[in-house]
């Protein structure tokens, strides 16, 4: 798929990083399977606490999300073709940076009203931009996407309380260009 050439045709910004997501995995393998919140610190009737993984929210957001996408079969596949084409080009990242970059980010977002969230990922994707010299060969809305959507989602790991908010914020981002 070329997707420079494809990238305009393609109008379901959600349908495309939902897939994006499902299909980049967890990137850090500490956090892959680790419980990161307790819900209400409640007691479960084992004397446990319920405790919530990246991986059910995301699952939660879909559950939310999929249903108000109407989608055909093609454009499911065209959206799992760019989210293919977009994880590509997000790998073009370092681990060390974009892991940095993420936490700067997490630091902020958890510390500011979220009505500013967008503009501080796009603060954190411009600098991402600025070290990825191999990210040229692609058109730049592609790799701003992919680094946004990889950075959103490796934030989301960290922080996965964070993930409606900054799924909304990164969909009216892409929606209003």
């Amino acid at each position: 798929m070329d997707c420079n050439r494809n990238y305009n045709h393609f109008q379901h910004t959600p349908l495309l990083l939902l897939s994006f997501l499902e299909q980049k995995g967890c990137q850090n393998s500490e956090l892959a399977n680790h419980n990161y919140i307790e819900i209400d610190e409640e007691l479960q009737t084992d004397g446990h606490s319920s405790s919530v993984t990246y991986r059910d929210f995301l699952n939660d957001l879909q559950n939310q999300v999929q249903p108000q996408l109407p989608v055909d079969d093609e454009e499911a596949r065209a959206a799992r073709e760019m989210a293919a084409e977009l994880i590509r080009i997000a790998d073009l990242l370092e681990q060390r940076v974009l892991f940095q970059a993420a936490e700067t980010l997490t630091k902020k977002l958890d510390t500011c009203p979220e009505q500013f969230w967008a503009r501080h990922l796009s603060d954190g994707v411009q600098g991402l931009l600025r070290q990825v010299a191999e990210a040229k060969e692609f058109k730049k809305e592609l790799v701003e996407m992919a680094f946004t959507f990889v950075l959103m989602k490796t934030v989301c790991e960290r922080v996965p309380q964070f993930l409606f908010r900054l799924y909304g914020s990164v969909v009216q981002y892409f929606g209003s260009r």
